[in-house]
């Protein structure tokens, strides 16, 4: 619920947003130029996630969630993308839990808790991987590991992928949903009543927050005022530069602007509306030549530093999120094959 402390905050947002859309919206970006951006993120990313997966055997977010949605939105849209690279990602994902059943089902010893698991879940969906025993002990592993409350593991260390109490519930609920085996349904359902009320109830501070609880409450089935309210919150955030930033004083970048254009879109928002323009542009001004986008780390390492053939050093791996996200809102702009003008 929106306070009233926040109500003029809000309104003043908005009347700023509306006035950069108007400058901006006589300036809709080539779909050409989009089209080169998204091709070169692509390739990148390809580079990167290849090159990982020769010198670590464990699931990332990272490394696999995140390039794949770039993928898989690319390839909706019209792109030709690597296939088979996307389908070993998911086998990949997939190899990281199939021996560990055991423990899953008890719901501890898994590093990164709830937030690994439930970007697995997401992983093996982006690439239409099936029902089975290693699914079935994950939604149980996401089944035991909810709080009372409804709310899910967060990792403060690791800001901005895993501290998230929003995109942490959002994920683990909904792709629970999507493995979850017939005797475990009934718990699936209590599950996600809780994870929809805690959403209802909670006041973000950070902008994946912000958007990950919209996107979290359009997939679990919040009333439409609701989602309604939850995007003007997110719309309102966005700066006269056309992107969105982390933290209030941090500067906009492509990991905040990339996830909440492509949230905005997810969730009904026409990639045409002046504020996404706005965003798109916000996202070509900011690619580098090599195709990526440089988002500046906050976390602190937890492992020996390593080359995953993705640039920027000890920057990579937030940047290759930055990079997915921008790629996906980009591609998502491009009409789908079946929708292309002849």
């Amino acid at each position: 619920m929106i306070s009233r402390i926040r109500l003029p905050l809000l309104l003043g947002g908005l009347l700023s947003l509306a006035l950069s859309s108007i400058c901006c919206a006589r300036e809709q970006a080539n779909p050409a130029k989009i089209r080169k951006a998204v091709t070169a993120g692509l390739r990148i990313l390809e580079k990167g996630t290849i090159n990982y997966a020769e010198q670590r055997n464990c699931f990332t977010c990272h490394h696999q969630t995140l390039p794949m949605l770039a993928q898989v939105t690319a390839r909706d849209h019209g792109f030709k993308i690597n296939g088979n690279l996307l389908q070993e990602q998911a086998r990949f994902t997939h190899e990281s839990f199939s021996f560990r059943h055991a423990t899953l089902r008890k719901g501890n010893g898994i590093g990164g808790c709830s937030m690994t698991v439930g970007f697995a879940c997401w992983a093996l969906h982006l690439a239409d991987w099936k029902p089975d025993e290693t699914t079935g002990a994950m939604v149980e592993y996401l089944l035991k590991s909810q709080k009372k409350d409804g709310n899910y593991f967060t990792n403060q260390s690791r800001p901005p992928l895993e501290d998230s109490p929003a995109t942490s519930v959002t994920i683990a609920t909904y792709y629970q949903q999507e493995f979850a085996t017939r005797e475990q349904e009934d718990r699936v359902k209590v599950s996600a009543t809780k994870a929809l009320a805690w959403l209802l109830a909670y006041n973000p501070t950070r902008q994946e927050d912000f958007s990950s609880r919209l996107w979290g409450l359009h997939l679990l089935g919040a009333a439409q005022e609701d989602i309604a309210t939850a995007r003007t919150l997110v719309l309102a955030a966005q700066r006269k530069d056309g992107g969105w930033a982390q933290l209030p004083k941090m500067p906009t970048d492509s990991y905040a602007t990339g996830q909440a254009l492509w949230i905005l879109q997810a969730t009904g928002l026409p990639t045409n509306d002046p504020a996404y323009r706005h965003g798109v542009q916000f996202l070509l001004h900011s690619q580098r030549v090599d195709g990526s986008w440089l988002v500046k780390t906050r976390s602190k390492a937890i492992q020996k530093h390593f080359e995953s053939g993705f640039p920027h050093g000890k920057d990579q791996f937030i940047s290759v999120c930055g990079t997915s996200w921008a790629v996906a809102a980009l591609a998502a702009t491009q009409s789908p094959p079946e929708h292309s003008s002849p």
